[in-house]
């Protein structure tokens, strides 16, 4: 069976099982989260949606100030190929969400997504109607567009 386990719950689970280093993925913010995942004993980190309201982002203008706008409340969620994804609110991902709660096949819902297609419209072009926003849980200490130097340092500021 399929399980969702978050992030800091599993870094520890990971680093006990294996002898090799572990980098940490998703959840991570600001600092606090490369802090948690040191703490938990992962050796580095992979930061994905901090870096897409950055201004050297190609992301639309809109996405960006969603992002900065939304926590990770806002986001919803859907089974999908080849497990699932998290959107922040467009008519397209509510579909999703509708589809999956009403029991379609994940591959029913990956055609809907349209593919990289939903994602380049949503993320690239801002269409809120025809696209999909993907975001992360580590959206909600994002509360300013910045520049990728201002994530990096901000990340990073433990250890400069």
């Amino acid at each position: 069976p399929e399980r969702v386990i978050g992030t800091f719950t599993i870094i520890p689970m990971i680093v006990d099982a294996v002898t090799i280093p572990v980098v940490a993925a998703g959840g991570i913010g600001d600092v606090r989260g490369v802090r948690a995942a040191l703490a938990l004993g992962a050796e580095g980190v992979f930061a994905g949606s901090v870096f897409i309201p950055t201004k050297e982002n190609p992301a639309a203008e809109n996405v960006k100030q969603m992002i900065v706008d939304a926590t990770a409340e806002d986001l919803q969620m859907f089974r999908t190929l080849p497990a699932y994804y998290r959107s922040l609110p467009t008519k397209l991902s509510n579909k999703l969400v509708e589809m999956d709660e009403n029991g379609a096949s994940r591959e029913d819902i990956a055609k809907a997504m349209g593919g990289a297609g939903g994602l380049r419209i949503g993320m690239l072009e801002g269409n809120k109607v025809d696209g999909y926003i993907t975001v992360g849980t580590g959206i909600t200490p994002i509360k300013e567009v910045r520049t990728v130097k201002a994530v990096i340092d901000d990340l990073m500021q433990d250890f400069n």
